[in-house]
């Protein structure tokens, strides 16, 4: 399968009074389209962290991480903004949709904050949303919809500008099983396409079935890379 990211000998610092504390310790690891992967551990173990500098968003201290064959760290600060925001959608556990803003106006967001005409980029939220069980709801305000149905409009926030990389921070932890399942059954079709990757941050194991691959974290490394049936047993 086509790598989507490729990290080597990745270390990262934070400053911490008058020293510099390292979070994470030589990360090597390949991911690749195709596959839905998750992140588990315990909470301080680095995977927010990780995904955060896989995104673009914070910077390596050592190594380097390639996505979608670019190196992030070759990059200046500007060339990772645009090409985050033209290459990976976000889906984080708090929905963080705007209260005055329609289900399709919040999940245009991304494609009016690009310059797309404002009727383009409704209708392209809304055939999303369409298509992801939100048939009738693309009027209604955040308010007026369920937890599960405000998770759908971030992920067809997160689609809507075809990116190649998906990354989940706890999509289902603030959501019963039933609907935590009916998320994880939208992500786990997006992961089939062999042209997306879909990488998810989780503490919830009612999902872990839905995994191609399993990434265990402890104190800022990987400690086991496992397919799912063996971390289920091992679990």
């Amino acid at each position: 399968m086509e790598t989507a990211i490729a990290i080597r000998h990745l270390d990262k610092d934070f400053p911490v009074d008058t020293k510099n504390v390292r979070v994470l310790f030589d990360i090597n690891l390949q991911i690749c389209m195709g596959e839905l992967t998750m992140l588990v551990g315990p909470s301080g173990c680095g995977k927010t962290t990780l995904i955060s500098i896989l995104s673009g968003i914070l910077s390596l201290t050592n190594g380097d991480v390639e996505v979608l064959g670019q190196s992030l760290k070759a990059m200046k600060d500007t060339q990772r903004v645009l090409f985050r925001r033209a290459n990976i959608g976000f889906i984080f556990q708090q929905y963080n949709l705007l209260p005055a803003l329609s289900s399709a106006e919040n999940a245009a967001i991304p494609l009016l904050c690009a310059g797309v005409p404002r009727t383009e980029a409704i209708e392209c939220a809304t055939n999303i949303l369409n298509n992801i069980g939100m048939r009738g709801q693309t009027e209604k305000l955040p308010h007026q919809l369920s937890g599960g149905q405000q998770q759908r409009i971030a992920i067809a926030r997160a689609l809507v500008h075809n990116p190649k990389i998906i990354v989940c921070d706890e999509p289902t932890a603030a959501l019963d099983a039933k609907t935590g399942t009916a998320v994880m059954e939208i992500l786990r079709e997006i992961a089939n396409d062999k042209n997306r990757t879909v990488i998810i941050v989780t503490h919830d194991n009612r999902v872990y079935h839905f995994a191609d691959r399993i990434l265990e974290m402890s104190d800022g490394r990987i400690i086991g890379d496992w397919n799912t049936d063996e971390f289920i047993h091992k679990e």
